[in-house]
């Protein structure tokens, strides 16, 4: 029996192929599908009643290669310092369950699938903007800018908003107002995000062991807060002129405003008085802010 399961791990580690089991976690699920939603969305939410069942196929399925590539791509690259980390030791490729370079085949395959299939199935602007979002993920994020410097978020940002900007192209076929507002809510939204699961002790501590040097590792937690507070802001503020530009109607509009203003009130109430609790309410609460805003809009849109 042992010899069985030892066969079997060894087949894992030396095939070209990933078990389908384990791609979920490769390329983050959870992560690929807020991606993968911002995008989708705010295509519905800009096509509207003008949705193309085939444009929005192509659209999901760009997207979703394109961000699953990028994060296998992301996995290999990050796979050293995640073996230091506690709360990444035990992922795919840290653990040994399968060949590196099988993921980076992979990442590879898939990011490229994704562009070339926008390019010629949806519009070059998308495909761009695609590109683009792979490009600031893989390369200027994680292979230059995430083991030099805190700012790297702000790059890593740019790269989570053009999915968003991606979906609204696959309509317009431009890059117009609100297609610039889609990216600065997710870009705004990141670190609001991010940074408050960093600020968690057991995460800062890991980020510390690896050597990367995230906001709370290399500058003090209030300055950290700040930050936090200042995405707030402008995502909330980012989420109301979305608001605005769409004219979606007065209760859709409402539920924009109470959800913001309540980010908003416990950013600033942990700036004033930061506690552990409160920046764990926060982080809970940004990824329902960012689920609910696109429902909102596309319901401000519809009705």
């Amino acid at each position: 029996m042992t010899e069985n399961i030892n066969d079997y791990a060894y087949q894992q580690q030396h095939s070209l192929l990933i078990p389908l089991g384990l791609y979920g976690e490769l390329i983050k699920g959870k992560q690929t599908f807020l991606l993968v939603y911002t995008s989708f969305f705010a295509y519905l939410i800009s096509a509207w009643p003008n949705v193309e069942l085939l444009t929005s196929l192509w659209l999901f399925l760009a997207i979703f290669a394109a961000v699953s590539g990028s994060t296998l791509l992301n996995m290999y690259v990050d796979r050293d310092i995640d073996k230091i980390m506690e709360r990444t030791k035990h992922r795919v490729l840290p653990s040994g369950k399968i060949k590196a370079s099988t993921v980076l085949l992979h990442g590879l395959l898939f990011t490229s699938v994704g562009i070339i299939a926008s390019g010629i199935l949806i519009n070059t602007v998308t495909m761009r903007l695609i590109f683009a979002g792979a490009f600031f993920d893989v390369v200027i994020y994680s292979l230059i800018l995430k083991r030099r410097t805190r700012f790297s978020i702000l790059f890593g940002g740019i790269a989570g908003g053009l999915p968003a900007m991606a979906g609204r192209t696959a309509f317009t076929g431009e890059v117009d107002f609100i297609t610039l507002m889609f990216g600065l809510f997710v870009i705004a939204w990141i670190p609001l995000h991010i940074l408050t699961l960093a600020l968690m002790p057991k995460n800062k501590l890991g980020y510390e062991k690896a050597g990367v040097p995230m906001w709370p590792v290399v500058k003090s937690e209030k300055q950290t807060i700040r930050v936090i507070t200042l995405s707030a802001l402008i995502s909330s503020a980012a989420a109301l002129i979305i608001s605005w530009a769409l004219s979606i109607n007065l209760v859709m509009f409402i539920h924009v405003f109470v959800l913001s203003a309540y980010i908003t009130y416990l950013s600033l109430k942990n700036l004033f008085n930061p506690s552990e609790e409160t920046t764990w309410k926060i982080f809970k609460r940004a990824s329902m802010f960012m689920g609910a805003a696109y429902m909102w809009w596309l319901g401000g849109v519809m009705f």
